[in-house]
């Protein structure tokens, strides 16, 4: 009974007859595989869609002993390509039945029906009844959801066992709820035994830990499998989660300090600059008083204050001082004419707008400039 694959020989079977659920690998010792041979005979498994026919078990000094269909028989699972995957599977199930029938209480079944699908293992207890999945090959996480919902219509637990962690479904589990329980086959031994991974430490980026033992350290409760190893993951899970909360409350708690202390300096840095625009403004407005009136009784003795915003009054005040500085300077000297100065100085006496003074008076450098624009208006 070979897989299909030209070149290799299969090693699996069931004891003695067709419909036989004790699946069995060939021992790659001669010694143990004669011992073997002689206590059994071997079939092509009619329940893993086999043929159901004797095989040979041949033992031979080149090859390592295997089972082979006899000449002529023609079987599909021969040529299935999963011949390996279905003994496992079956072997693994077995395992579990023979172990959760050893319970005091407990009866099992293997590929139950229930509501429009079979669960691989339903475990009967004294007061519940709990289902085990023995997932071995690709499954969607939201496959897993499905068919666990189907199986809590009769099961008060649903438990999934994966052989491998590249298992969509598995990663799923584990992401969701930081630990999902694996399984494993060890056909030498003929051992089956049940672990966990579980997301460890305290990074951002877990450390994935697995722990387990024999199906003897395991027992099935009304809440599901129980195990040390299951309590210790767990129990790493929770601290895990908890320093990561406490963490989280951290560097929340930091951020909103910090976002306090930001709003702090922004609120002084504001502060300060408008007590430094305020400052800046009140010494344009002295300067404005220091310009002597003894010129001419024509120079404007009040200036109004300037509408705008606060920067653009402060802008506007700045070209105001500056220009008044220059016209005043020339008319106490005498370099303008007074008929043509103070009209000019009443004239920006009246301007109160401070946008006035940004669009038309800030190119304004000297007298020159100065008349030219009052010419202009």
């Amino acid at each position: 009974m070979n897989d299909g694959v030209p070149g290799e020989r299969d090693i699996y079977a069931v004891l003695d007859s067709a419909d036989s659920e004790q699946p069995v690998s060939a021992p790659a010792d001669r010694n143990a595989a004669w011992r073997l041979k002689v206590a059994h005979t071997f079939h092509c498994s009619t329940a893993l869609g086999g043929c159901g026919t004797e095989l040979t078990f041949a033992i031979g000094d080149v090859n390592i002993p295997h089972f082979r269909h006899r000449s002529g028989v023609t079987c599909a699972l021969g040529v299935s390509g999963s011949v390996a995957d279905r003994y496992t599977h079956l072997a693994i199930q077995n395992a579990l039945r023979d172990w959760i029938n050893a319970m005091p209480g407990f009866t099992c079944g293997l590929e139950v029906s229930v509501k429009e699908g079979r669960t691989d293992v339903l475990a009967t207890g004294p007061n519940f009844e709990a289902a085990l999945e023995v997932q071995r090959s690709q499954l969607s996480g939201t496959a897993r959801s499905e068919r666990t919902s189907r199986y809590l219509t009769r099961a008060a637990t649903v438990d999934w066992l994966f052989e491998s962690t590249g298992i969509d479904a598995f990663k799923t589990e584990l992401a969701v709820r930081g630990w999902s329980l694996r399984i494993w086959w060890g056909w030498v031994k003929q051992e089956c035994r049940i672990g966990v991974s579980y997301h460890a430490g305290e990074d951002t980026e877990p450390e994935l830990k697995a722990a387990g033992g024999p199906l003897e350290q395991w027992r099935l409760t009304a809440g599901g499998l129980d195990s040390e190893h299951l309590r210790k993951a767990k129990y790493a899970v929770a601290g895990r989660q908890e320093a990561l909360r406490h963490r989280r409350e951290d560097e929340a708690a930091a951020a909103a300090e910090e976002a306090s202390d930001k709003r702090r300096r922004d609120a002084a840095a504001r502060r300060g600059a408008l007590d430094a625009d305020l400052a800046l403004y009140r010494q344009y407005e002295e300067q404005l008083r220091t310009f002597s009136a003894d010129v001419d009784s024509r120079w404007p003795a009040k200036w109004p204050a300037l509408s705008g915003s606060p920067k653009q009054v402060l802008w506007a005040a700045g070209l105001r001082v500056k220009i008044l500085g220059f016209l005043h300077e020339e008319l106490a000297n005498d370099w303008l004419d007074a008929e043509r100065g103070y009209p000019i100085a009443q004239w920006l006496a009246e301007q109160e707008s401070a946008k006035y003074w940004i669009e038309h008076l800030r190119d304004v450098r000297d007298t020159f400039d100065l008349l030219h624009e009052y010419g202009h208006r």
